[in-house]
């Protein structure tokens, strides 16, 4: 029998690896759920549990701190489907054992409860918040709407940033309406030009959402205009554009428009009568079609007139040729208005009548029997004349002549030969006095007579060096003058115009 041939033993098979424990599927896709990991630690996978729990940690600081970018919104909630997408991949094959053992209780039915009340407390969490970020972003619109800015910035000062991962749109739009109310509380607490400038700011900000905005700007502009006694015109003229504006965009804010007007006119029934009478100016040259504009214009409109007059008083009292112009437009707009005398008799006091005629509809007609009362305008007056009472006027109300007077020297009258004290003579050529008179009548400001005189009586008896004359020359050997006239010569000149 032949030995038979040795062979080794087989060599034993090789250690499997211990089974990872099966994980219940409802635990793992219910705690990634969550977006912390759990379904990875029930699946004892703790390197993709720590990887799950920093992705979403670094989504949730990238949401919080770039709102603004909409990719980080949009992968967070990728990010945790995915999460749960990769549990059921990774426990699909898993039987889920339900639960219908109600004798003995089923081990799996603790974690499952945890892992499924875990995931709906993180989805309630992120409701809970969408819905408080919207919430106070509402609240902090309406009250902003309102005009209420300090409301508002209150109620917009409470989101945080879990407000912004759950809600990023939310907290945009309420970080934008709270830049605007800073704009709109920073104006209110503002001098009316810098306010006036934040308006026009908040105005064009995005997140402006107050419509009474327009006619608040038109109030610090206006207010701003009438800082100083020169108003600032542009200013006015600003104002008016933003009510034009705000009635076509705002039709609701007819009535704070209306109001603003109202206020506005009233205030300058208590400006100086300057500056008043310099917005009357621009505004009288504007055509307003909106009702909210022009009814609370035409209401104050009996005030216009007295302030124009005032202003003219006070022009006259620094300058008689400005207070002349101004009352003269007094007369041309207003000539029949109570307070029309005093305008005509500033004309008259201004000394410009005579270089522009006006008219005053009440003064007496100048037509029939004289004597018709008068007022000399300019230098030739007719105080110390010797004129009858009869023949002049005191006030425009008693006028109803105005005459001008000029003077030149007129013809050649006479010349005369004087002796001076030491013995020597010498010639004097004396010329007349040539007056034009045009009288104006002061009803229709026309000219009704135009004519002229010459008076004056040459060669006196002696010359003592005291003369009353238009023109004068004297030399060494001769000496020539107007000849001096007479009170009663100067009073003639006029018996015409009282016929």
């Amino acid at each position: 029998m032949e030995p038979q041939p040795t062979t080794a033993p087989p060599a034993p098979p090789a250690r499997p690896a211990r089974p990872r424990p099966a994980a219940d599927p409802v635990v793992a896709i219910a705690g990634n759920a969550t977006m912390l990991g759990l379904g990875y630690l029930a699946m004892r996978r703790p390197i993709l549990a720590a990887l799950a729990l920093c992705g979403t940690g670094f989504l949730v600081w990238s949401a919080a701190v770039q709102t603004e970018n909409p990719l980080w919104r949009y992968l967070l909630p990728a990010w945790g489907l995915a999460m749960v997408v990769h549990a059921w991949w990774l426990t699909r094959r898993t039987r889920i054992v339900p639960f219908v053992d109600l004798v003995e209780p089923d081990p799996a039915r603790r974690p499952r409860v945890f892992a499924v009340t875990a995931a709906a407390l993180v989805l309630l969490t992120v409701a809970w918040f969408r819905l408080d970020a919207w919430w106070i972003a509402h609240d902090a619109e309406t009250a902003h709407a309102a005009g209420d800015c300090e409301d508002a910035t209150a109620a917009l000062d409470q989101l945080d940033a879990v407000h912004r991962v759950a809600n990023g749109p939310a907290v945009l739009r309420g970080e934008e309406a709270h830049d605007a109310c800073d704009l709109l509380l920073a104006a209110l607490d503002a001098p009316p030009t810098e306010a006036a400038e934040t308006m026009a700011t908040y105005l064009d900000h995005p997140g402006a959402r107050w419509d009474g905005a327009g006619p608040k700007r038109a109030e610090f502009l206006l207010e701003a205009a009438l800082l100083d006694a020169n108003p600032d015109l542009t200013a006015v003229e600003d104002a008016f554009t933003q009510f034009t504006t705000t009635l076509a965009d705002h039709p609701g804010q007819s009535g704070a428009v209306r109001t603003t007007v109202e206020g506005f006119m009233t205030g300058l029934a208590e400006a100086p009568p300057c500056t008043g009478y310099l917005v009357d100016d621009w505004i009288a040259a504007q055509t307003w079609d909106a009702e909210e504009i022009a009814a609370p214009i035409a209401a104050a409109a009996a005030e216009v007139p007295l302030r124009l007059l005032a202003c003219a008083e006070e022009y006259a009292e620094a300058d008689a040729d400005s207070g002349g112009v101004l009352f003269r437009e007094f007369l041309t707009r207003y000539p029949d208005h109570e307070r029309a005398g005093e305008a005509a008799d500033g004309v008259l006091a201004s000394g410009t009548y005579c270089a522009n005629p006006a008219a005053y509809p009440a003064a007496p007609d100048p037509g029939g029997p004289g004597p018709h009362p008068m007022q000399l305008a300019g230098t030739w007056g007719s105080e110390g004349r010797g004129f009858p009472d009869s023949w002049l006027a005191t006030t425009a109300a008693e006028t109803a002549l105005v005459v001008c007077v000029d003077a030149e020297v007129g013809e050649f009258q006479e010349s005369c030969q004087y002796q001076r004290p030491d013995g020597s003579t010498y010639w004097a050529t004396f010329f007349a006095h040539r007056f034009t008179i045009k009288a104006y009548a002061l009803q229709t400001g026309e000219l009704v007579e135009d004519y002229a005189r010459e008076i004056g009586n040459p060669c006196p008896n002696t010359l003592d060096g005291t003369f009353n004359t238009i023109s004068f020359f004297i030399s060494d050997t001769a000496m020539s003058m107007a000849s001096e006239y007479t009170d009663e010569q100067f009073r003639n000149m006029f018996a015409p115009l009282q016929d």
